[in-house]
């Protein structure tokens, strides 16, 4: 066989092997349980001990003005008369409850640590990993952990929580803000950006 002919044949058997395992791949249709527009959500630890309870609010949008500075330039964004963080522009979420409970105790996260992030989503979805065949539910709680929400998980020593909560950015980019809060109440914040071309 000419190699002319040979290679044809090789990337004419290819197509069905690909089409194949398109249709092997379920997320697509996953996808269309996916809810982008809540605003309130609970998150719950693994074990059960911890339960963070977020909500949002999206002030309307004809209701937010621009503040300059003497100069006319812009300064940022008000709602209310009142400045919005640097951030915020008009569309985006204000974070208005961060209520953390450790083994039903709550935990006390000062306001300054949450109430200066906007544009924080929640994605949620009816997706059921239970109900699935066993060789898929594996990918279904991988596709339900890429989900837009703030997750919790206990230290090993069970000494401190981690949350962490990704977050759109601007130019198709997101960054990953996390809290870490000890049992005796120290609450560090920290947010990491990767590099992006913008």
């Amino acid at each position: 066989m000419k190699r002319r002919s040979f290679l044809s044949l090789s990337a004419l058997s290819a197509v069905p092997v690909v089409a194949s395992a398109a249709d092997a791949a379920p997320e697509a249709d996953w996808y269309e349980t996916v809810n982008s527009d809540a605003l309130s959500f609970k998150a719950v630890s693994g074990e059960g001990k911890l339960v963070l309870q977020v909500e949002l609010f999206l002030p309307p949008e004809d209701e937010v003005t621009e503040a300059k500075d003497d100069k006319g330039e812009h300064r940022c964004y008000q709602y209310k008369g009142k400045d919005m963080p640097e951030r915020f522009w008009p569309g985006q979420s204000m974070l208005t409850r961060f209520d953390l409970t450790w083994d039903g105790k709550a935990m006390k996260i000062p306001e300054r640590f949450w109430n200066d992030l906007p544009g924080f989503r929640i994605e949620t979805s009816t997706l059921d990993p239970e109900e699935l065949k066993p060789d898929l539910q594996w990918k279904a709680l991988q596709f339900l952990e890429r989900l837009r929400q703030p997750r919790l998980s206990l230290s090993a020593e069970g000494g401190t929580v981690l949350i962490e909560w990704d977050r759109p950015e601007e130019c198709d980019s997101r960054s990953t803000i996390r809290w870490i809060v000890s049992k005796s109440g120290t609450v560090l914040r920290h947010r990491h950006c990767p590099p992006h071309e913008c």
